[in-house]
């Protein structure tokens, strides 16, 4: 017989033994209710919940998310009766009056600790990063509902992916009117017809709320992760995601990219990011005392300084200029803009995208209309152009990780290796030749 099951006269009982560093906290030595069955079999299934909610209730208490009294009641109310050893006091609604907390069955809800985590994180993210978050784990609690965070199991994760699949990407911008669950109805009744999102967005939303169990797991709101490995597998490679522009395509953005005096930075940015593998955040953003010589080479210094921001520790770099970049006329350009200026000072900051909101949205326009209509071809693509271009000229992985800002992992040239040196960098950038 399982050690927590009893039996007096036949009948079945759950007794659990308070923990010892718990007696003081937990008046009762142990924990007893009635199962009202003679079979084992039925026993151990009633059993469970009680077992789960007792559980809980002890890490919570352990680890200081409820009070001693809210532990108190949370176990009264689980067992249905008042435990032996329970303070009178706790309970003012027993008197006819409204009681202190609200039980604890179960756990806490997951709305709070979406909130909680939000709040926690809120200073390590961006703008942008924390709107996008906040509106991934609203959906999560849109579909799965404000359900206790110990009562998500792997079947509510498995229908909580079934959702995403079939969901729209964007859903609450395309949808305002309608909740997500709304929207599912109108998609499984055959009413509306629209493109799912891709896998790649429904793994991240399934990351998210791995993220969400992993933080319970920490606040002792849970033991385990129903999230863990429910990612869909992908029949893309990594480097299928997102295409590089080829050859053609770069000649073609070079020919055709505007070249209005009075709006530089719809000729300069894309060939920025096109000829030295920038984030187009990194590109909008540069001021004047940015473009600096390091050992007699003219180099973007890649920084968060002033009002500039950078997705990782990684990014802060040094990074050539190439030499078709000031053939273009580059440095002129920057040399009759003011010090202490801004060089695009067409582009207006906002919250979520920094300065290169406007500019992302030309461009959209621009490739689509002059370059290709693949989907998978944004701007973001003349990163993927840098980097390949590279590689297929035999770089050193390490150099070109420097370049784009990417973290180097090795031990021998991460950690006790020195930057590499700008001439060095202004080498390999010359060997990138798109014949623009």
């Amino acid at each position: 017989m399982s050690s927590y099951l009893i039996s007096r006269n036949g009948h079945y009982h759950l007794r659990v033994r308070t923990p010892l560093d718990l007696l003081g906290i937990i008046p009762q030595t142990e924990i007893t209710r009635s199962l009202k069955t003679t079979d084992l079999r039925i026993a151990k299934a009633t059993a469970l919940p009680y077992l789960q909610g007792i559980s809980q209730t002890v890490t919570l208490l352990r680890s200081m998310f409820i009070t001693p009294e809210q532990a108190q009641v949370s176990l009264r109310n689980l067992l249905g009766r008042k435990v032996r050893g329970v303070s009178h006091g706790v309970d003012k609604s027993a008197q006819g009056g409204a009681a202190d907390v609200t039980p604890v069955v179960g756990g806490t809800s997951l709305a709070t600790v979406v909130k909680a985590f939000l709040k926690d994180k809120e200073r390590e993210w961006t703008p942008k990063t924390r709107m996008e978050n906040k509106g991934v784990f609203g959906l999560i609690v849109d579909l799965i509902g404000d359900v206790a965070v110990a009562s998500i199991d792997r079947g509510k994760v498995r229908d909580f992916r079934e959702q995403l699949v079939k969901l729209p990407p964007n859903v609450g911008k395309s949808y305002p009117e309608q909740s997500p669950l709304e929207v599912l109805q109108r998609i499984d009744s055959g009413e509306l017809l629209t493109t799912p999102m891709s896998i790649t967005s429904v793994n991240k939303h399934i990351s998210r709320l791995y993220s969400i169990m992993s933080y319970c797991i920490k606040e002792g709101h849970r033991t385990d992760n129903p999230a863990s490995e429910m990612n869909i597998k992908q029949h893309r490679r990594p480097d299928e995601e997102r295409k590089a522009y080829d050859l053609q395509d770069l000649r073609v953005i070079s020919r055709n990219l505007p070249r209005n005096s009075s709006k530089p930075e719809r000729l300069y940015v894309p060939m920025i990011c096109m000829l030295s593998g920038m984030r187009l955040d990194e590109a909008c953003q540069l001021y004047r005392e940015d473009i600096i010589q390091v050992d007699g080479v003219w180099c973007f210094d890649v920084n968060d300084y002033k009002d500039k921001k950078l997705k990782n520790l990684s990014s802060k770099r040094i990074v050539p200029v190439h030499p078709a970049l000031i053939e273009l006329g580059l440095l002129s350009y920057v040399e009759r803009c003011q010090d202490g200026s801004r060089l695009w000072e067409n582009l207006k900051w906002c919250k979520v995208n920094g300065y290169s909101n406007s500019l992302g949205k030309w461009y959209q326009r621009f490739n689509r209309g002059h370059v290709t209509i693949d989907p998978l071809k944004t701007l973001h693509s003349m990163r993927h152009s840098f980097a390949d271009n590279l590689k297929q000229l035999g770089v050193q992985d390490n150099l070109i990780s420097e370049l784009m800002g990417h973290a180097n992992n090795s031990i021998t040239t991460g950690r006790y290796g020195k930057r590499y040196q700008a001439k060095v960098l202004l080498e390999v950038v010359s060997r990138l030749d798109y014949g623009i």
